[in-house]
């Protein structure tokens, strides 16, 4: 009896320590995988953003505005860019979103018709019409109604969907050359900035754009201004989609877009008001 109790005693000391290691190994593994509470409440803490549809031809100077007021705010401004009426195709089509920035007065009127807009603020800046022609100006134009003489080739911004387009055949109308001008036209693109680069590539003699988008090229564009007595000068507003769920943080960022952006406006080569 002795010697089985001796024989059994390593087996019943191994089984003991066995359970023992098992039970030191649960708590170490449990200390692994419990997460710090305050850590995972830090990560799932949603990152405060608004979302901002805007007219491609302000892409550069409200990118820095955005930019500028992330730094300040901690607050990501999502942005996309495209003509005013793809814009508002965008925003009737999605219904959410902050902050609508088009081109001009006309799609912020639609728009507010629409009901999808609250506070607005602006101008920010002024979108002036321009002539523009490749250096040296080669047809020697050297005002609107030149543009509809015959052998003239024109680049436009598309008249239905830019800001730009529009405004420009409003003047057409005005001085009744319109006829003549679509005789002319080589090309419509789809933003005021493409009538530059589309000219600086060759294609076209003369072209309509922003006077921002001359600034950036002047050494490559020739600049004709537009009579003003006959120019018509969009405002660019900024506003608050009805639809928003942060009208707060969308009221915030415009005051610093009124504050902030006519500056930044002005750096890119936009005018502003005085």
């Amino acid at each position: 009896m002795k010697n089985r109790v001796s024989r059994l005693t390593p087996v019943i000391m191994g089984i003991i320590l066995i359970f023992l290691l098992a039970g030191c190994g649960n708590s170490q593994a449990e200390k692994a995988v419990t997460p710090n509470k305050d850590s995972e409440a830090q990560d799932n803490k949603p990152q405060k953003s608004l979302f901002a549809y805007v007219g491609a031809g302000l892409k550069e100077p409200v990118l820095e505005v955005a930019q500028l007021y992330e730094e300040k705010t901690g607050v990501k401004v999502e942005l996309t860019f495209n003509n005013s009426g793809a814009l508002l195709n965008q925003l009737e089509t999605m219904k959410k979103g902050d902050i609508y920035m088009p081109g001009g007065m006309p799609y912020v009127e639609k728009a507010k018709e629409k009901g999808y807009l609250g506070e607005m603020i602006g101008p920010v800046a002024i979108h002036t019409p321009v002539i523009v022609t490749p250096k040296g100006n080669p047809l020697q134009i050297t005002k609107i109604e030149d543009l509809a003489k015959p052998g003239v080739k024109l680049v436009l911004p598309e008249k239905e969907s830019t800001a730009l387009g529009k405004t420009a055949f409003k003047t057409f109308d005005t001085l009744g050359i319109t006829k003549q001008i679509e005789k002319n036209v080589l090309t419509y693109v789809e933003t005021a900035p493409k009538v530059a680069t589309t000219l600086i590539m060759g294609q076209g003699n003369a072209g309509i754009t922003e006077y921002s988008n001359y600034t950036k090229l002047k050494d490559k564009l020739d600049l004709i201004e537009i009579d003003p007595a006959v120019n018509i000068v969009e405002e660019i507003p900024c506003a608050i989609l009805s639809f928003s769920d942060q009208k707060d943080q969308a009221a915030d960022f415009l005051a610093f877009m009124k504050d902030e952006g006519p500056a930044v406006f002005a750096k890119h080569g936009f005018k502003v008001k005085k």
